[in-house]
């Protein structure tokens, strides 16, 4: 299968979520390369949109790179925040009416949480333009909240980002 696998955010000029020094371009990415291995050990394509600062904004051309490379499945993945830093779990967001995006975030789900053993915020659909503008089946996945001090402790440990990868390569799989 051919898997393009979107580390949200661009870097220095887009970091997404900023909390005690942690941007979620720089986590995101991370778990990004070690998923790549993983699925290239399964024998899958692999193509990331980026994998580190990228000069480019905006979203479009991510799915736009999917399209052109004819992808089977398109995983962005992200780190979530909220202004209260209570706030926790893991989701994943799929294109409304996709049957095998709605398969795909369900087992997502079910893989961080039970690995992770982080809050189970759900699966859901959403109209976020890497979901819409995509051709093939594709999820937005929120790892778990940067913003929450215990959560970021897992987003930036090298063991925890790996059992995220391994997460997503098993859904993948199953």
């Amino acid at each position: 299968m051919k898997i393009m696998i979107d580390p949200g955010h661009s870097g220095a000029c887009e970091p997404g979520a900023c909390a005690e020094g942690v941007t979620e371009a720089d986590v995101v990415v991370a778990i990004a390369e070690k998923l790549s291995l993983l699925l290239l050990a399964a024998g899958h394509s692999v193509m990331m949109t980026r994998s580190g600062d990228c000069p480019l904004t905006g979203l479009k051309w991510r799915a736009l790179l999917a399209n052109c490379w004819r992808a089977d499945l398109f995983i962005s993945i992200h780190a979530n925040s909220y202004s209260e830093p209570t706030a926790h779990g893991s989701e994943v967001y799929y294109f409304p009416g996709s049957r095998y995006g709605l398969t795909l975030a369900r087992l997502i789900q079910a893989e961080m949480v039970g690995r992770l053993g982080t809050t189970d915020r759900g699966f859901k659909h959403a109209m976020y333009t890497v979901l819409e503008d995509t051709t093939c089946p594709a999820v937005l996945v929120e790892t778990a909240f940067l913003s929450n001090p215990d959560e970021r402790k897992l987003l930036t440990a090298p063991d925890s980002q790996q059992i995220f990868a391994e997460a997503i390569a098993e859904a993948v799989a199953r």
